[in-house]
């Protein structure tokens, strides 16, 4: 039997990632947003190695596409971070299973 609280926050950061998934679009790995200055003005493109997007013009940091890939950036980041949050946690949850396993019966 594993912990409860373990479980608990397993479930818990679970949730955490499908809420951040349905909260918007995610950024596929590879894909980060670039300077393209020009002239006196500061523009920015969207970087991958992925051709689909690549150098896909963002305009100014203030302007929707820019703002929403960026939002996609940041939640592509809070998902891993997450995920390896939970990646340590099973890596607990298996320990602390495989140990009980080990025990004999009756102790």
């Amino acid at each position: 039997m594993t912990s409860p609280h373990l479980e608990a926050e397993r479930d818990h950061l679970l949730q955490k990632i499908q809420s951040i998934r349905n909260s918007g679009s995610v950024a596929p790995l590879n894909v980060w947003i670039s300077p393209a200055p020009k002239g006196e003005y500061l523009y920015y493109k969207l970087s991958s190695k992925n051709p689909q997007y690549k150098n896909q013009h963002l305009g100014k940091a203030g302007s929707e596409k820019y703002r929403d890939w960026r939002a996609r950036i940041q939640r592509r980041e809070a998902i891993a971070e997450l995920e390896q949050q939970l990646s340590m946690l099973q890596t607990l949850i298996d320990r602390q299973t495989s140990i009980l396993v080990e025990l004999p019966a009756g102790e």
